[in-house]
């Protein structure tokens, strides 16, 4: 004699497609949401800028002009204005005490966004600066 065959019961029901796609919704816009919150709050560090001082320069029509027409001169002496290497070097004291080491890290990003060479320094065969 054969028993009839039994579908298996199952306590849960697998979710179904509109409330997958919810979530993975909600996921995106948590996660999207606290980098917009990161970013606005200066928390957010791109390129090694902290986020507040990439504000700034996005804001600032002639260091933006400067950099889209790729006037390096431009660019640093209106970042200087802004007091953007200030602001740069202030974040990061607090991990490089020594002003020397300070002054080539702030540099070297610098020269790897702007392409500008400060006067103390030169560009390595490895694109690295190195003080003159």
């Amino acid at each position: 004699m054969m028993l009839p065959r039994t579908q298996p019961t199952s306590s849960r029901k697998s979710p179904s497609l509109k409330t997958t796609i919810t979530i993975l919704y909600l996921a995106i816009v948590l996660v999207a949401g606290g980098l917009v919150l990161l970013f606005l709050t200066g928390q957010l560090v791109i390129g090694g800028v902290p986020s507040s001082i990439v504000i700034t320069f996005l804001q600032d029509d002639l260091a933006r002009n400067a950099y889209i027409t790729g006037d390096r001169q431009a660019l640093h002496d209106r970042l200087d204005e802004l007091g953007i290497e200030t602001q740069i070097k202030a974040y990061y004291r607090p991990q490089i005490q020594d002003e020397q080491e300070l002054d080539l890290y702030i540099h070297q990003i610098l020269y790897d966004r702007t392409g500008y060479v400060g006067d103390a320094y030169r560009v390595g065969p490895d694109k690295k600066l190195v003080l003159k």
